[in-house]
């Protein structure tokens, strides 16, 4: 009896994976911005594939001696990169010195400095880097990051910006030719996806078949 109700639950498991609809996640992303002495790479970040939920990590990779840099983003988008409400990294170095455990000696010391920009973050933030030497400042870097929405589109569904409806007729065959094709595969993977289910039906019969003829 409970060997009939696992293969029953593992049965129903396996129909409902087959049939559900495929869901598309987003994968978080890290972009490493390197600085150096004359300027961030990449400095400006306008890439539409940089989108909600991904992250920047800033590396400081500036060789100069007694040299520093501070990292401001201005998130709240009031023209001020040093309010309570913007994200400011501490005054990053190329190295930072360890103990005989491999603990830092300045706990406030940093070579690098991330941040994360969740949901509904999407939109332009601009941002400063100042280089100081020798607690003289140097120069500062103005630059901006555009956040794009993260869009999960599903096969068949029209994208933003597509067109349909009869009007739509008109652009040629290269459209039609490229839905048919969508469709010629959609069909074949309802297809695995009702063989499948199909099998573990019968195999699932047989085995209720051969259980009750002992």
């Amino acid at each position: 009896m409970g060997g009939s109700r696992c293969i029953t639950a593992l049965a129903l498991f396996l129909a409902l994976v087959l049939l559900s609809p495929s869901v598309y996640a987003h994968e978080q992303e890290i972009l490493n911005v390197i600085l150096v002495e004359d300027e961030a790479r990449p400095g400006n970040v306008t890439d539409s594939a940089f989108v909600e939920g991904n992250g920047i990590v800033f590396r400081m990779r500036d060789n100069t001696e007694n040299v520093s840099m501070q990292i401001r983003i201005d998130l709240n988008q009031d023209g001020v990169f040093n309010g309570s409400e913007d994200n400011v990294s501490v005054w990053l170095t190329r190295s930072c010195s360890l103990d005989e455990n491999g603990s830092l000696v300045d706990e406030n010391c940093a070579v690098s400095h991330q941040i994360i920009f969740g949901n509904s973050s999407q939109g332009v933030y601009d941002y400063q880097i100042e280089r100081m030497i020798e607690n003289s400042t140097a120069e500062v870097w103005n630059y901006s990051i555009q956040v794009w929405p993260d869009i999960h589109e599903e096969p068949g569904q029209p994208s933003i910006g597509d067109c349909f409806g009869a009007n739509c007729e008109e652009e040629g065959d290269v459209d039609a030719v490229t839905s048919d094709s969508n469709e010629d595969l959609e069909m074949m993977l309802y297809l695995v996806m009702a063989l499948a289910t199909l099998g573990i039906i019968i195999l699932f019969t047989s085995i209720r078949k051969e259980r009750l003829e002992k």
